[in-house]
């Protein structure tokens, strides 16, 4: 008789929407609906469903498609940041962030100085930001992201800028190794986390407890641009969650995003 589980991941690893996603990640859904649902149908619909909720839903597979096109196209003589531009338009999160990029990134190195290694958790499209970040050439770059195909893009994006790094392919909810970097960006990521797992985020902060500046954003209006008090209400999550991992909090004069930056606490 087949094993539940392993019928189950099978099916999400077969998936056409699900089977880009870590492993990691689909065998944490599959556990998740086998422990609520008894029969094999439902439980997958219920998995498929929470994987949606959790990432289907925010990325388009054209877009996706489309910033493969984009790369295939380019070589040594592209406009890196035109090509940036275009492709961190193809999706609501960073192309809200367009406009205001370079500021953004300004303010922030202001704040926290310019690092040497930099840990982009759940990093969507933020890789093809770093013509804004304006590093040094010696900075690395390390990306976490949950979709190998998104894992892909971005080491061929880090290929032809010549920025040290890499992508790797991971699931930060079911863990997260020490990657010794200055500074963690974890932008827009919390809420998604936390819609996967209840409690997601306190523990991916914790589990950052050895990078010494963690930078936490939030969005500030839905994805139909409407504010509904989201900076109230995240500005009051982030502020207790500081509280517990013992970190300082700083909130930066950035007006279309919610910027936390949280330090360890003096003894």
């Amino acid at each position: 008789m087949a094993d539940p589980r392993e019928t189950l991941l099978a099916g999400l690893m077969t998936s056409s929407k699900y089977r880009h996603l870590a492993p990691a990640a689909l065998e944490r859904t599959t556990d998740w609906a086998l422990a609520r649902h008894r029969k094999p149908g439902d439980a997958l619909k219920a998995a498929k469903r929470k994987l949606h909720q959790g990432f289907g839903a925010y990325f388009d597979p054209g877009a996706l498609e489309a910033v493969h096109r984009l790369l295939d196209q380019a070589d040594e003589t592209t406009d890196l940041q035109d090509l940036s531009t275009r492709i961190l338009a193809l999706h609501s999160s960073s192309a809200e962030r367009l406009p205001v990029m370079d500021a953004f990134y300004t303010a922030l190195w202001a704040e926290i100085g310019t690092p040497g290694h930099i840990l982009d958790v759940a990093s969507g499209l933020n890789p093809f930001a770093l013509h804004a970040m304006h590093l040094p050439p010696e900075c690395i770059y390390t990306a976490l992201e949950i979709d190998n195909r998104l894992v892909e893009a971005a080491n061929r994006f880090l290929l032809l800028s010549n920025q040290p790094g890499k992508a790797i392919w991971a699931d930060v909810v079911s863990s997260l190794d020490d990657y010794d970097a200055d500074v963690a960006l974890v932008l827009k990521t919390l809420p998604c986390l936390e819609q996967e797992q209840s409690g997601a985020a306190i523990d991916l902060l914790k589990a950052l407890a050895g990078t010494p500046i963690i930078v936490v954003s939030y969005p500030v209006r839905s994805l139909g641009g409407r504010e509904k008090g989201m900076r109230e209400t995240y500005l009051e999550q982030i502020t207790t969650l500081s509280a517990q991992i013992s970190r300082t909090m700083t909130v930066l004069p950035i007006e279309d995003e919610l910027v936390t930056v949280l330090r360890h606490a003096p003894l």
